[in-house]
């Protein structure tokens, strides 16, 4: 446990403030003991880090300087954040539960994640020529405007740096918001891009809940919005949002179906489908939820579920060995723990699996087998669900019966037949065999479906959501229209 915790600060206009307000205390989610006290920025605090990031997209210092100017700040900001990187893992892993040996993978390859970014805004570039019969046309890049970046409390540190890398890379002038429930790290973050030398007024960092964000989402002066988060909030967002014409970029949530075909390997498909659940300490928005297996295979799947659950180590995030931690709050586990009593009642059969700390946020590994399960119960933790079916295209119409689209998972020996009813699946990236949280090839691009969000993510084109385009040239002389 770290001796002190990063103070809670507000960050506008390159100057470090104290933020205005006590909020609720953060807890650790390994002893449901308090930890430190929680701070949140007031609504002028709000104001003034609004104004600063649009004051410094008007004068375009940064968005001024190209990618080629801005790299060699871009880089000192990704050491500083190498140097950074096993405080980042300790703050995000008392904030999250999450265990320490994820969030080390996190925070050590943050550094890199903008130094690729990086580079590969380098090799798209902000400016091109134009084929245009000799004429002088140019194709621009250029940022909408000031930015709101929204980041989640189950990966702040991973999800902040990245939001940020590829905004500063595109040249965008930005106000940063954490969750209240984990804002360790991104006060971090926003601290080494100021060390870094990223320009005054560039990068400004407010804290606090959604009063905070709903003002801040509802301003005309944020021209761009990344979040991720719930789906109600996203919602609530692109509401406020709509006023304005806000782009918006909303990560939200999802209901992600794995089907196990007839020919699946059952142990491995079990391990696989396990790991994944359990990834986060359950608390990955992509995660496989709602296990839709042959109904021939459906006793052998879930008694492998059942030892792959089992086997767990579960313990404290900040223990070397922890597979499975804490979920991040009181909250999460009351919600779990209802969830749970209610697939019961409605005719589940229940298995709970593992031995869990009696102290503690703490939820037992669970398994809800029916022959239905709601499929718009979204659930965010160790808790799966498992249903038969009666053959793939069976399958494909209960994996997308819901409203969700974020991500989906097959298995079966026949990989072939196995890829082509993952096509089926209305889901942004399907993984077939497979249930790690790294894209499956350098160019992914992965849209949300449905109410798992707007707009899409993937490292291709990093300035593809930050800027846009713009044709500047001489026309054509003597056009008739």
């Amino acid at each position: 446990m770290p001796r002190s915790f990063p103070e809670l600060i507000t960050l506008i206009a390159g100057r470090f403030e104290a933020s205005a307000h006590r909020a609720d205390d953060l807890f650790d989610p390994n002893s449901g003991q308090p930890l430190a006290e929680n701070r949140s920025s007031s609504l002028e605090q709000l104001e003034r880090a609004i104004a600063s990031a649009h004051a410094a997209h008007e004068s375009a210092e940064w968005r001024g300087m190209g990618i080629a100017g801005r790299a060699p700040l871009l880089r000192a900001f990704a050491a500083r954040l190498d140097e950074l990187g096993e405080q980042i893992a300790v703050l995000d892993a008392v904030n999250s539960g999450v265990p320490i040996s994820v969030t080390r993978l996190f925070a050590g390859s943050a550094g890199d994640t903008v130094r690729d970014v990086v580079e590969r805004a380098l090799a798209l570039g902000d400016s091109r020529a134009l084929a245009a019969d000799g004429r002088d046309v140019q194709l621009h890049r250029v940022p909408w405007g000031a930015t709101a970046l929204i980041m989640p409390w189950n990966a702040p540190s991973a999800m902040a740096v990245k939001k940020l890398g590829y905004a500063l890379a595109a040249g965008a002038s930005v106000v940063m918001k954490p969750s209240p429930a984990s804002p360790w790290s991104t006060v971090l973050i926003a601290r080494a891009a100021v060390e870094a030398g990223i320009p005054s007024g560039v990068v400004n960092l407010v804290l606090g809940g959604g009063d905070i964000g709903a003002a801040l989402v509802a301003d005309p002066r944020i021209r761009a919005i990344s979040m991720t988060g719930s789906t109600p909030t996203g919602r609530a967002i692109a509401a406020s949002a709509g006023a304005n014409l806000t782009r918006l970029r909303l990560e939200l949530g999802s209901n992600n179906p794995a089907i196990v075909r007839a020919d699946a390997n059952v142990v491995e498909a079990a391990r696989v489908i396990a790991a994944g659940a359990m990834k986060l300490s359950g608390q990955w928005c992509e995660a496989p939820r709602r296990v839709i297996v042959d109904r021939s295979l459906l006793p052998e799947l879930v008694e492998a579920l059942c030892g792959e659950l089992a086997a767990l180590r579960i313990g404290s995030s900040l223990d070397e060995g922890t597979e499975l931690g804490p979920v991040a709050f009181r909250e999460r586990q009351t919600e779990l723990e209802a969830q749970r009593a209610a697939l019961e009642a409605q005719g589940a059969v229940i298995y709970r699996e593992g031995v869990v700390p009696e102290d503690g946020w703490f939820f037992q590994p669970s398994i809800a087998v029916a022959e239905e399960i709601d499929v718009e119960l979204e659930i965010f933790g160790p808790l799966l669900t498992v249903q038969p079916s009666d053959s793939d295209e069976h399958a494909l119409s209960l994996a997308n019966a819901g409203h969700v689209g974020l991500a989906g998972y097959v298995f079966g020996c026949d990989e072939q037949a196995a890829l082509r009813l993952g096509s089926g699946l209305v889901a942004g990236e399907v993984k077939v065999n497979g249930s790690s949280v790294l894209d499956m090839a350098a160019e992914s691009k992965q849209s949300f479906f449905g109410l798992s969000g707007l707009g899409g993510h993937g490292d291709a084109d990093v300035l593809d959501f930050f800027s846009g385009t713009q044709i500047v040239g001489t026309d054509r002389p003597g056009m008739p229209l």
